[in-house]
């Protein structure tokens, strides 16, 4: 039945033939969670994909890669671009993390800009949904994505291990190639890693844009990492380096814009096993990243460049009981980033950004009930040129707690208070932004964003079933926002003006402003088996999200995803052949923020068939097919700045084989 679980609801780390063959194998601990609790410990909603199931969902972006996962979609901005976001959360309250520490790129400036973090080298996704503001920033608001891979190794190998995977995808007749090698001596651990991807310009279905297929949407990208550990019983020490270069095109509204993006990214860590008897860990980490990006207008000329230097370094001091309090964990994150943004159309100052945190978790634990509390003090200062200093600082508390009522049943409640501070372009941004086809302006008065989060988690895990149930409403006081205003900005006269008629050229003006907002929701999936014999069984699951949001004033929070609901089938045979089925109905998007559109329901259709095959019990093969938008629907996405001119991908088929020995 554990095989089942696996492959139905799609959330333990390693694939279901390993399973099948150590049915003892312990459920992996989620890393992203406060004290690395296993996922029926952890209050948090958690999404996890790794091993067979990760490499059917793999894309180029990491919200391609998620929009699946309950509660999450994707803020696509052409095929390059997509990032997540988690119950109507996205940019700055959405945390892409890599191996827990901030990706320290320019996602969160604006919804042109890729992430750095990429979902084809990982090993492990996970996803916190809900606040996670408390162990990895006051700007997680709407959760956490933790993309996890062994860059710098903890455990050395066995043996020599060595992976490849090739891949094809119709729809932007897009081919991908990843190697991955990890090796060990002693007590010396090795990682190597690389890929390399291209792609043209995606298909849509021809009456979406008359074209069928959407302008300069090609890419190139490669990136190459390498790491290494040096492993004890007393802990490790261990190093990284990664190379990122991504070239890509921005769907064109009026002018055609590449990015070319470099990264040079360094990481440290260390763990300390027991260096005194009431402590169980000491956990170090360090990241700094070098970063540019230059926006190509008409594919050539720089037009702005955007240059960040970021170092974040965490500690985590793990302590074992101490009195009443069963566990826990005491930390201290501080984060240094200056921005630099150069060029005619530099819409954001030069900047330094600098913030230190103190945070606390402690387990309670009764005979059936687990207490968790938290809190986390953050001090954030911004220094831009020529602009005043401006400071927050934010405070976030938690408590919540975890009822056993039987084995198989577990019922959580949760209650929040997070607070954000405004970010830099929130603050300062004034100018023309060409990729992001907008003029951009911030508001040097914004205070703390405050919410107060309130959730209620129902779970249960039988032989024959297992169901979730998420039901969450947030209330936020000074919610910040990208609205746009309605009027225009004439690149000619350069001035402001209400209308904007065919003969003019202008952008549409995006302000940021505050207002209070509640948002209210769930998630919900029910797994069970269909039909199921001696050597292969037939699985169906159903699944729904839904969220909304609201302006206390009067009318509705911008870019909100639809209601989703469908179902899944899931059939699996004599431990090596795997086909799925899901159908995904969204309904259309009418609650608009103010001068936004109303967007369209839609019908996605996508199966999968899959065939892993072990040579001589070191080899091991597994070969997949994809089908994707199978009834080739035109699909806007409602949380896209671009849903009106670039739909989402049409019909296509993706093929792939990864051999791994």
């Amino acid at each position: 039945m554990l095989r089942q679980y696996c492959h139905l609801i799609l959330l333990l780390s390693t694939s279901c033939s390993v399973i099948a063959e150590d049915i003892q194998e312990l459920e992996p601990v989620i890393v992203s969670a406060p004290l690395h609790k296993k996922q029926a410990e952890t209050v948090h909603p958690v999404n996890v994909l790794a091993g067979e199931n990760l490499s059917l969902k793999q894309a180029s972006t990491i919200g391609e890669t998620l929009k699946g996962e309950l509660g999450i979609h994707s803020m696509s901005f052409g095929s390059s671009v997509g990032q997540p976001v988690i119950r109507g959360q996205s940019g700055v309250r959405v945390q892409v993390l890599q191996n827990g520490l901030s990706s320290l790129d320019a996602s969160g400036v604006s919804p042109d800009h890729a992430n750095s973090t990429e979902a084809l080298l990982a090993d492990r996704i996970e996803v916190l949904r809900g606040p996670a503001s408390l162990l990895y920033g006051s700007g997680a608001i709407g959760g956490i994505v933790n993309v996890i891979d062994n860059r710098i190794p903890m455990f050395t190998p066995e043996s020599t291990e060595l992976a490849f995977e090739q891949r094809y995808n119709s729809v932007s007749n897009q081919w991908s190639s990843v190697l991955k090698h990890d090796g060990g001596l002693d007590n010396f651990a090795w990682h190597i890693d690389g890929f390399y991807r291209t792609s043209d310009d995606y298909h849509v279905p021809t009456s979406s844009n008359g074209l069928g297929y959407v302008p300069n949407t090609d890419a190139e990208s490669w990136s190459g990492t390498l790491g290494a550990s040096w492993i004890e019983d007393w802990g490790m020490l261990g190093f990284s380096y990664n190379h990122l270069d991504n070239n890509y095109g921005v769907p064109p509204v009026d002018e055609l814009v590449r990015i070319d993006l470099k990264q040079n990214r360094y990481d440290a860590k260390a763990e300390f096993y027991e260096p005194f008897s009431w402590v169980e860990a000491l956990k170090l980490r360090f990241g700094y990243n070098d970063y540019q990006h230059a926006e190509l207008e008409d594919g050539v000329t720089v037009g702005t460049q955007f240059d960040i230097q970021g170092i974040e370094g965490r500690a985590e001091l793990v302590h074992k009981e101490l009195g009443f309090i069963d566990h826990g964990v005491f930390g201290f994150q501080a984060l240094s980033k200056d921005s630099v943004a150069t060029g005619e159309e530099a819409f954001v100052p030069p900047s330094e950004t600098q913030s230190y945190a103190l945070f606390v978790i402690e387990d309670i634990h009764t005979a059936n009930v687990a207490y968790e509390l938290g809190l986390r003090v953050e001090h954030q200062k911004i220094d831009a040129d020529g602009l005043a200093r401006k400071q927050h600082t934010p405070v976030s508390a938690s408590l919540s707690a975890l009822w056993n009522a039987t084995e198989n049943i577990f019922v959580s409640l949760a209650f929040t208070h997070a607070q954000r501070a405004p970010d830099v372009t929130e603050l300062f941004a004034d100018g023309v932004h060409f990729a992001a086809q907008s003029y951009e302006l911030g508001d040097e008065d914004l205070q703390l964003e405050t919410s107060y989060n309130l959730e209620l988690s129902f779970t249960t895990d039988f032989e024959w079933f297992s169901t979730e149930l998420n039901v969450f409403h947030n209330w936020s006081n000074n919610y910040i926002m990208s609205q746009n205003t309605g009027d225009f900005y004439d690149l000619d006269s350069e001035k402001f003006i209400p209308n904007c008629s065919s003969g003019e050229e202008c952008l549409p003006v995006f302000q940021a402003t505050q207002a209070n907002a509640r948002f209210y929701g769930y998630e919900a999936q029910l797994a069970f088996p269909l039909w199921e014999g001696e050597d292969n069984q037939f699985d169906m699951t159903l699944f729904s999200d839904f969220v909304r949001g609201e302006l206390v004033a009067g009318g509705n929070v911008p870019r909100m995803p639809p209601l989703r609901y469908g179902f899944q089938f899931d059939y699996t045979g004599y431990d090596a052949f795997a086909a799925g089925l899901r159908l995904t109905r969204a309904e259309a998007q009418d609650h608009v923020g103010e001068n936004e559109t109303a967007t369209p329901g839609y019908l996605l259709l996508g199966a999968n068939v899959s065939y892993q095959v072990q040579f001589a019990d070191k080899y091991n093969l597994l070969l997949f097919v994809k089908g994707n938008n199978l009834l080739n629907k035109t699909i806007r996405n409602s949380t896209s700045f671009l849903k009106d001119y670039a739909p989402e991908p049409g019909r296509g088929a993706e093929v792939g084989l990864r051999m791994s020995f």
